[in-house]
């Protein structure tokens, strides 16, 4: 009986209109709303990723609503996550300066003298997410600030995106994913992974049972037109070997 597949459950947290729903939209159906609608509460996401091989993750996408960073019930979404990105909008200081508001109730969250939780998670991994890039005439928030901001904190990471034009929007998932697990995917295998994708996506109310066979089904239909996922990553590289351009992410 194989495995099942592991769980990580991912939290973006960060102020409202700094774009993590059109992330999550990015990343789970290549899709951007251009008219703005705040979350209310949170919307949760679910989709089944390969990572390496025949190792799969299950991910799990929860998009808290920027406006919930008072909720006495904040605490309890995020408490067993395994990640955290930490979103801005590059073009909004005041969404950068609010992210150090949303790293202290997360800290406050997970700290061993916090009274609530008598059973202690693993510290989650966190990373700073400046999103909304593609508008580099408006950007407020310079490369440099982000990174003094990932190291004074001591944060696993930090990266930037476009939700609009979905510049790395898929890699830092996986990577982040495969991180967590203990898997550290290279820049090659980030780049494939833009290109080769099993989901399954549901909204919290609409899952059920037979989610998984739908994403098991759609895998076995994209391998058996290109074999194995490693076929496909050794074909990439003879490929690249011959002189095709080879695009570095980070």
């Amino acid at each position: 009986m194989s495995k099942a597949d592991p769980t990580v459950k991912l939290i973006l947290l960060g102020n409202g209109s700094v774009g993590k729903t059109s992330i999550i939209a990015r990343f789970i159906e290549d899709g951007f709303a251009k008219v703005y609608k705040q979350t209310v509460g949170l919307d949760f996401f679910e989709k089944l990723i390969t990572l390496r091989g025949d190792k799969r993750a299950k991910l799990q996408l929860w998009d808290i609503g920027g406006q919930s960073i008072g909720s006495q019930m904040l605490g309890k979404y995020i408490y067993g996550s395994d990640i955290i990105f930490l979103c801005y909008d590059v073009t909004d200081r005041q969404s950068f300066t609010d992210v150090e508001d949303w790293l202290g109730m997360v800290r406050t969250t997970f700290s061993p003298s916090n009274p609530e939780y008598e059973e202690k998670k693993k510290q989650p991994m966190i990373f700073l997410c400046g999103n909304k890039i593609d508008l580099d005439h408006l950007r407020k928030i310079p490369e440099e600030v982000h990174d003094k901001f990932v190291r004074q904190n001591k944060l696993h990471d930090g990266f930037f995106t476009s939700a609009q034009s979905g510049d790395n929007v898929t890699p830092v998932f996986y990577d982040a994913a495969g991180k967590s697990l203990g898997i550290k995917l290279s820049a090659f295998e980030l780049e494939f992974h833009k290109k080769i994708l099993s989901v399954t996506v549901a909204k919290d109310e609409e899952r059920g049972n037979g989610d998984n066979d739908v994403a098991k089904q759609m895998e076995e239909e994209d391998l058996a037109q290109g074999g194995t996922f490693q076929d496909m990553l050794d074909r990439a590289a003879a490929e690249e070997k011959k002189g095709k351009k080879r695009c570095c992410l980070f």
